[in-house]
């Protein structure tokens, strides 16, 4: 007899702690089903919306365990995750149109800094490292300065490369940001060296804010 109780208080518990996952399962569904209305994809949200209700529907209506419920429940939740993947499209970068002697911000979150592009000019040969160094193609230096916006000095950590009307891209091969952390409010000139094939034309200097977020300078070049 008690041998039976116990048994039955099991069954009970586990009852009760399979209707609380299915609960659980069924608001996050519910709740991506809003998300997906909200972004506009109505029918992976309608998809949503109909397994949420499987999940919530009595036993008495569906002839199914609730084992089984949650195992359907949470497999369809990720195939609805996994066509959401394919649905939404890669974001396309963004590119900030500057010209010369035009400042611009970059924002970095909790570090701002004011940076200015004054001019590009080409050059046969370059000193870096106190050494004269010279190229098959031509050295394109770039001149401009930073200001640091923020109350607190910021090391310059700034991602720069030029791109010329093919699309090619060159990184620099040598800079001068000068000596230290940038102060608050103090102008710091600084120039940076690319090397790039004589022929090149069109050339942008290019300034990574964020992973698809560039200000992009017309270097007139």
């Amino acid at each position: 007899m008690k041998k039976e109780v116990k048994k039955k208080e099991a069954q009970k518990k586990e009852v009760g702690f399979i209707t609380v996952i299915n609960t659980i399962v069924g608001i996050i569904i519910a709740v991506f089903f809003i998300l997906t209305l909200i972004r506009g994809l109505y029918l992976v949200s309608v998809l949503f919306l109909v397994l949420a209700v499987f999940i919530f529907l009595p036993q008495k209506i569906l002839k199914f365990s609730k084992w089984l419920k949650l195992l359907i429940g949470v497999v369809g939740f990720f195939v609805l995750l996994i066509i959401i993947g394919l649905q939404v499209p890669p974001q396309e970068p963004v590119f900030e149109p500057y010209s010369l002697n035009e400042p611009f911000i970059l924002d970095y979150g909790e570090v701002n800094i004011s940076m200015v592009v004054y001019n590009a000019t080409k050059e046969d040969k370059v000193v870096l490292n106190g050494e004269e160094i010279t190229s098959e193609g031509v050295f394109i230096k770039v001149n401009g300065a930073l200001i640091n916006l923020i109350k607190l000095p910021v090391n310059i950590g700034i991602i720069v490369w030029v791109m010329d009307n093919q699309n090619n891209s060159y990184t620099a091969l040598g800079y001068n940001l000068g000596e230290g952390p940038l102060q608050p409010n103090l102008k710091r000139e600084v120039f940076y060296i690319f090397e790039v094939p004589k022929e090149t034309t069109g050339l942008s200097f290019l300034v990574a804010e964020e992973e698809k977020h560039f200000k992009e300078i017309n270097l007139e070049i």
